[in-house]
């Protein structure tokens, strides 16, 4: 088996290890949600494994590439796993509001702060302890939101 195979079967792996972890979360949802849930789960954990490789790539090479527009036109620019990394993880925290917000409104808990204060962190981010701290945010942010979802349905 070739190396792109394989890693193709360990992301696949990966993505359904944190789609049961995910989905852990909402045994006891609505059966009439079930199929949007299920929808958003398989994303979210699409996109979670994603996030994670985007990371390894921002970490290997950087956030910022060179570029070269004609002769003398040339500078640093966002780098291209930076600027996806940025518009999935945007993506990603809104299917988890979807998902947090398919509980009833009467169960519902108060909103998460950690996901409250990681979403207000998306739109400056420039040093590398920066990145550090909206990554350790967003794993407490999915942690406390499916702990959240957790208690609303058992």
């Amino acid at each position: 088996m070739n190396s792109e195979k394989i890693e193709e079967l360990s992301k696949n792996v990966r993505i359904s290890e944190e789609y049961a972890r995910l989905a852990s979360k909402f045994v006891n949802a609505d059966k009439n949600k079930r199929a949007v849930i299920e929808s958003l789960l398989q994303n979210a954990a699409f996109m979670a494994v994603t996030l994670q490789d985007l990371q390894e790539i921002i970490n290997e090479e950087g956030a910022t590439e060179v570029y070269q527009n004609g002769e003398h036109q040339h500078g640093l620019k966002q780098s291209s796993a930076m600027q996806a990394y940025n518009s999935l993880v945007k993506n990603y925290m809104n299917v988890m509001k979807s998902l947090t917000t398919l509980v009833p409104p009467e169960e519902r808990p108060q909103a998460p702060t950690k996901l409250e204060e990681y979403m207000k962190q998306l739109h400056h981010v420039e040093t590398e302890e920066e990145r550090a701290e909206r990554m350790r945010l967003a794993e407490e942010a999915a942690d406390e939101a499916g702990r959240l979802l957790q208690m609303c349905h058992g």
